[in-house]
């Protein structure tokens, strides 16, 4: 009987470190997302930036200013969804003991690049002038 007890305690054990692997897999892909959304976001925001700079003298004004708008758009709309996304999981796992990062500093995180991407915005437009 004692033997049963034993095997009993390993699986549960067992059970419960599994879980625990698999809540942390999961942590980690939504950051591993949050990076991507993040990365992209960047990337469009640094093309916006490189069109306005290295295409003045090819093209018309107008058509690096519609350039610029849909690069530097696109990467204001990646840093806010980067935090919806990141929000969604963080919701549903934070009642549970696995280590996150805090939302607080995500959103924060996301506050501030998306205030860069309109800042990128208003220059693209005055640097064309």
């Amino acid at each position: 009987m004692n033997t049963d007890n034993h095997t009993t305690d390993e699986a549960a054990a067992g059970a419960t470190n599994t879980t625990n692997l698999a809540l942390d897999r999961t942590v980690l892909a939504n950051e591993r997302t949050y990076a991507a959304w993040v990365r992209t976001g960047l990337a469009a925001l640094v093309t916006g930036l490189a069109t306005v700079k290295f295409l003045t003298e090819f093209l018309p004004v107008w058509s690096i200013r519609v350039l610029a708008t849909v690069l530097i758009g696109f990467s204001f709309a990646a840093f806010l969804l980067a935090a919806w996304r990141y929000s969604h999981l963080h919701i549903k796992v934070s009642h549970l003991e696995v280590d996150i990062i805090p939302l607080v500093i995500i959103r924060g995180l996301s506050i501030v690049l998306a205030c860069c991407s309109i800042i990128a915005l208003v220059y693209a437009w005055y640097a064309t002038v």
